[in-house]
């Protein structure tokens, strides 16, 4: 008996569905993908329960006849490609035929479709791939597909999705970059009946990203453009007073397909040179139309990577472009101290659970001495001290500052050195949560409220973290669509540029590696929110400054490490500083 079966159809769909579904984002990317390929000019996405329990894509496309929706469920069955030399000029957003059927075979689905001159449309009812029921149905022109309970008969699958906000935030991201690679389309879409997004049609890409992210972003985006003969790329780049810490706003959309190409985003970035602070990445919206016989985007089942025949020339050009719109504009570089001075070091790759124990300790040319002995603070601790006593070393010494970063201080035992940034990302730490647990909040109200445009994911964090932002001292209140008014901060905020501080707290959670364990979590939200208004590094200060940074981190309940574990405090004993010098 042969040990080689043949796999039975259902098996077969389920198995392409796991390459095609990965999460309810991939069900509605697929779906909004076929209705643009039908020329639907709105398109209306519905979900509830962040796609788990109930995803519908209406269209008003050209629609499909009883025999062709039918066909559709069928594996490898498309209208876009007949030969392999159709393979290498597409031009649709789907081609292989699958998205159906993988959908189908892994859910409870409703397929309903009419074309313009047919008297009645079709219905398909479906169960985990098996068709139900086919009817007649009255609709008007157009297709419409209802994804009921995802993963239902895969609940390995279904256990791995994330939580509502998580998944949701997905959704919202793919609708947005679809609707940025299409202006000329109208999309909306609905989270349990709440409107998220409602984007008319519009003639050009501005309005489109004015009607997504704000005006006041659109504004502060630099037209970008080629026409050259083999390709053509148009858009915009933001100006670094825009630059955000994830690269969640750069887009790149090739013949109108949404696409990740790291390649290109570092040569944008190299555009940019010094123009960008640290750890920044550069806001782009770019379009590279390009004859489909020139790129591969049959590489990934999901097509979200693409190969170009000729990178390099494309590269070149991007970097060209976008250097010449920043040209024009006159954007000087910034000084190296200027760039370093809204620099978060506390965040170099925002790996939480890893060490943060520089290269330099552990290379073979490391100081004579022992990290545990420079982290020991036993030592210089000692003589039953309280806590209010600890630091008393620092009183009326004189202080440097090295670098605008590391504050150099003098104890009875040695030589002191303080990470600026992360000593008062401890401070912050510490008295945000006093406030938070005591409910002592320290509120400065605004005497002109802030009023802040979000994105619909930005709008998304806000709600579900709303009463942690509350408890800390933000009076926050939903002004209608994507715009909140801030009209308090927490005390220590008063002079802060609070917009800058709330959005890159907001982009830290999308970065954090466990996003949708943050509700409710207030320890991470403090983190964040401590490390974005700590002092920065590149930042002077004065010795007074200095003197109170030291005083107030002495009275802290854990003073040698910033809340990522990073240490706050280095000291070399005069015993380790005779060694070094050889009198030892």
């Amino acid at each position: 008996m042969s040990l080689i079966k043949i796999l039975p159809e259902s098996l077969i769909n389920q198995i392409a569905a796991g390459e095609v579904v990965e999460r309810p984002a991939s069900v509605v990317k697929e779906l909004v993908e076929n209705s643009l390929d039908a020329g639907a000019g709105e398109i209306i996405m519905e979900i509830k329960d962040s796609g788990k329990t109930f995803i519908k894509i209406s269209d008003d496309g050209l629609g499909m006849s009883k025999e062709d929706c039918e066909l559709s469920l069928k594996r490898h069955s498309t209208s876009k490609i007949s030969d392999e030399a159709d393979l290498w000029a597409i031009k649709t957003m789907g081609f292989r035929g699958e998205a159906l059927a993988s959908i189908a075979s892994v859910s409870k689905m409703t397929l309903k479709s009419r074309r313009e001159n047919d008297i009645a449309g079709t219905q398909i009812d479906l169960d985990g791939g098996q068709i139900v029921t086919i009817k007649d149905a009255g609709i008007s022109r157009g297709t419409k597909v209802e994804v009921y309970d995802l993963f239902f008969n895969t609940p390995a699958r279904r256990k791995y999705l994330k939580k509502e906000g998580t998944e949701f935030g997905h959704i919202v991201a793919m609708a947005q970059s679809v609707a940025l690679a299409h202006p000329d389309v109208a999309f909306r879409l609905a989270h349990n009946d709440k409107n998220i997004l409602d984007l008319p049609r519009v003639t050009d890409l501005f309005s489109r990203i004015s009607d997504i992210f704000g005006l006041a972003t659109a504004e502060a985006m630099l037209p970008v453009f080629y026409g050259g003969s083999e390709f053509q790329i148009d858009g915009f780049v933001g100006k670094p007073v825009i630059s955000r810490s994830t690269s969640q706003y750069q887009y790149l959309f090739v013949n109108g397909r949404p696409v990740q190409n790291f390649a290109v985003a570092n040569r944008v970035k190299a555009a940019f040179h010094s123009m960008l602070m640290e750890n920044k990445k550069p806001v782009y919206i770019l379009n590279l139309k390009i004859d489909p016989a020139l790129i591969d985007v049959n590489v990934h089942p999901r097509k979200i990577e693409i190969r170009f025949e000729d990178q390099d020339r494309i590269l070149s050009v991007v970097y060209g472009c976008v250097k010449m719109a920043l040209e024009k504009e006159n954007l000087a570089p910034l000084a190296f101290t200027e760039s370093r001075r809204y620099m978060s070091d506390s965040f170099p790759g925002r790996n939480f659970g890893e060490s943060f124990v520089n290269e330099s300790f552990v290379k073979n040319d490391a100081p004579k001495f022992s990290v545990q002995d420079a982290m020991d603070f036993s030592k210089i601790m000692a003589g039953g001290r309280d806590r209010e006593r600890r630091f008393d070393f620092f009183a009326g010494q004189k202080n440097l500052q090295i670098a605008n970063s590391y504050i150099v201080a003098e104890s009875d035992e040695g030589l002191v050195l303080i990470d600026q940034h992360a000593a008062h990302e401890r401070v912050r730490y510490e008295q945000l949560m006093g406030q938070f647990e005591t409910q002592q909040k320290s509120v400065q109200p605004l005497l002109v409220p802030l009023q802040m445009e979000l994105t619909s994911g930005e709008m998304t964090l806000i709600e579900e973290n709303v009463k942690i932002f509350e408890e800390l001292g933000f009076e926050i209140e939903n002004f209608g669509g994507k715009t909140f008014i801030i009209h308090a901060v927490p005390g220590f905020l008063s002079s802060e540029d609070v917009n800058t501080v709330v959005k890159s707290t907001l982009d830290d959670i999308v970065n954090s590696k466990h996003p949708s364990k943050l509700q409710g979590k207030k320890e991470e939200i403090i983190t964040y929110m401590a490390c974005r208004s700590a002092v920065k590094f590149g930042q002077k200060l004065s010795a007074g400054e200095m003197q109170s940074l030291l005083i107030q981190l002495g009275k802290m309940e854990k003073p040698y490490t910033c809340p990522h574990g990073r240490p706050t405090i280095v000291s070399l004993g005069l015993s380790e500083l005779e060694k070094m010098f050889g009198r030892k």
